[in-house]
Order: C-alpha cells, then sequence, then structure tokens
C-alpha cells in the first residue's frame, strides 16, 4: 500500500513539476515581435530615400528578412514583410509614385451617425473613419480627385512608434 501511495505521490509531482516548467516557458515569437525590428533594420540598411531602383530596395529587404529568420523570426513572416517593401514606393518616388490612402467614413443621415448612433453629425468626417485602403499611384490627381489624401510615407505598411521596443 505504501508504495501505491509513493508511486502516486511521485508521479503527481513529476506532473506539477512539468506543468510547471510548461508555464514558465515563454510562447514563441510571433511576426508582431520582429516588426519593429524589421523596420528598424530597413531604415538602417536600406533608406528609402536614397534607393533609386525600386529592385534593389526589394533585394536588400529581402536579406533583412533572411537575417531576421535566422535570428528566430517565423518563417511565415518572410512573404508579409518582403511584399510590403514591394509595395512601397522606395526607388520610384522621382518617377512620381507616392501612396494614397482612400478613408469610408460612417453615413450621416438625420444628424445621426450610422455607425454610432450616440454621435451627432453634419458631414460624413463627423462619423469617423469606417475603413481605410491605401495603394500606390503614380497620378497624385488621381487620389484626391476619389477623395484620397497623397501621403509622406513611403508604404501602406504599419509602423512602429520611436518608443517601440
Amino acid at each position: 500500500m505504501r508504495s501505491t501511495a509513493a508511486a502516486v505521490a511521485a508521479a503527481f509531482l513529476f506532473i506539477a513539476a512539468g506543468a510547471a516548467r510548461a508555464q514558465d516557458t515563454p510562447p514563441p515569437p510571433t511576426c508582431e515581435d520582429f516588426r519593429c525590428q524589421f523596420q528598424s533594420d530597413v531604415d538602417t540598411e536600406c533608406p528609402c530615400n536614397q534607393m533609386d531602383n525600386h529592385g534593389r530596395y526589394v533585394s536588400c529587404v529581402a536579406h533583412i528578412v533572411k537575417k531576421l529568420v535566422d535570428q528566430g523570426m517565423p518563417k511565415n513572416c518572410k512573404g508579409k514583410l518582403v511584399r510590403c517593401a514591394a509595395r512601397s514606393v522606395c526607388g520610384m518616388q522621382d518617377q512620381g509614385f507616392s501612396t494614397c490612402t482612400i478613408n469610408t467614413y460612417g453615413t450621416c443621415t438625420n444628424d445621426v451617425c450610422d455607425n454610432d448612433s450616440s454621435l451627432t453629425c453634419t458631414t460624413n468626417t463627423d462619423c469617423g473613419v469606417v475603413s481605410s485602403q491605401c495603394h500606390i499611384t503614380n497620378h497624385p490627381d488621381t487620389c484626391t480627385a476619389a477623395g484620397g489624401l497623397v501621403d509622406a510615407s513611403p508604404t501602406c505598411c504599419a509602423s512602429c512608434s520611436s518608443s517601440a521596443p
């Protein structure tokens, strides 16, 4: 009987120790964990305003992505980051390319916003942005004619604040 109780106690301690170790193990890194490091490396090693060729810029970014994968970034992040660089205007600014953001606003009907009935309004812009779409254009007039804003940013990709780790 004692040996059975000792075996049960030992098994319980083994399971409890394993569970405690599993809780102490940090979760695997995510793409978001590397996003700010990626942006910092790109800003340093592939400065957009110094690129005279879009292909060279994308190639430079691909090298940074490879380096980050070697440092532990999940491989499934590679495509997203390289696609982001490919959809930038880096290396194409002097050809007239820029980013254009078109916002969709809630609708103001009878002085009330359709997306938030607690908001009063006189125009749709009073109702706030419901969605936003950024794209590359080489015709800024077309962007503004569609209600868009020509952006100062050379990319539509999310950025990090300077205080982010």
